[in-house]
């Protein structure tokens, strides 16, 4: 080991002052390395290894190189990180299955040449892979709350309640239409339905009859529509999509169950993931690959 040595102001380097520490604890060396020792801490308990790079990075100015998981919330900031950080093997991975995109900053260097030789050269110099800035998508409070309640029969009061909480996001028939036909449920909570039908201009009649201490009373009738279309993205920060809803009733001994049914949302979520990792190969100069890297 070297001896230690000073600066003109009497400062320690780094390097020496950590090869001062190994003399005092009387590390061993690992085979002919400089980089690598052993040491008993405490004193005949555990062998631990020491990796002077690791102890001179921590101390140092600057690190030898780059390491750590950047996370991201957006695909911009994702683009954004890559054109800062990139490498000519830089490769990002598309997680279909965790709605995750990862890119490798240090990831392995192309092949070069012949590749059915598989020497060292030809296969490009290897990276540590260590290096990664990762964007998880999440799941929308609106789409969660519209998922949660796709084909779940419901009270009159329970359906009532969550149109009401949620016509914002209706945009087919627009929200102060839905917000009176969630009216409409909650003023029958003391009724008995007798018929639904559905009319002429698609939609569907409710007649019902108020009950008063088990006696029937005046007799009414409410429409609603057999579908309504609902806008909102699967993910937060991303644009709003589409979704048609189709309106479902049962009617039993008078009793009325409501529920609704979202056409395919399942693919729409897919499909939107599908279309920001285009927007990421589109914005990117490196491979895309389909998985998860290893």
């Amino acid at each position: 080991m070297s001896s230690v040595t000073t600066n003109d102001l009497g400062e320690t380097s780094v390097s020496d002052a950590i090869q001062a520490g190994l003399l005092i604890a009387e590390a061993d060396r690992i085979g002919e390395s400089d980089r690598f020792f052993t040491q008993l801490v405490p004193a005949g308990a555990k062998l631990e290894q020491i990796d002077l790079h690791k102890l001179e990075d921590a101390y140092a100015d600057r690190p030898r190189r780059k390491t750590g998981v950047v996370h991201v919330r957006d695909a911009e900031s994702f683009i954004v990180y890559l054109a800062k950080h990139g490498l000519a093997e830089t490769e990002v991975w598309a997680d279909t299955k965790g709605s995750a995109l990862v890119g490798v900053i240090n990831a392995h260097q192309a092949a070069q040449g012949d590749a059915a030789s598989q020497s060292s050269d030809v296969e490009g110099l290897a990276g540590h892979g260590d290096h990664r800035v990762l964007l998880e998508l999440v799941l929308s409070k609106e789409w969660q709350t519209w998922v949660a309640l796709d084909r779940q029969w419901l009270s009159r009061q329970d359906f009532a309640e969550h149109i009401e909480d949620n016509a914002i996001d209706v945009i087919v028939p627009d929200g102060a239409t839905m917000l009176e036909i969630a009216q409409s449920f909650q003023a029958t909570l003391n009724s008995e339905f007798k018929e639904a039908q559905r009319i002429s201009s698609g939609e569907v009649a409710f007649k019902y009859v108020e009950t008063v201490q088990a006696q029937a009373g005046q007799a009414g009738e409410f429409e609603v529509p057999t579908s309504f279309v609902v806008a909102m993205s699967p993910f937060e920060g991303g644009d709003p999509v589409e979704v048609e809803a189709k309106f479902r009733y049962r009617l039993r001994a008078g009793e009325l169950k409501v529920s609704y049914a979202l056409t395919r949302p399942h693919d729409i979520q897919r499909q939107a993931y599908l279309d920001l990792v285009q927007a990421v190969d589109d914005g990117i100069p490196h491979p895309v690959f389909r998985g998860r890297p290893a």
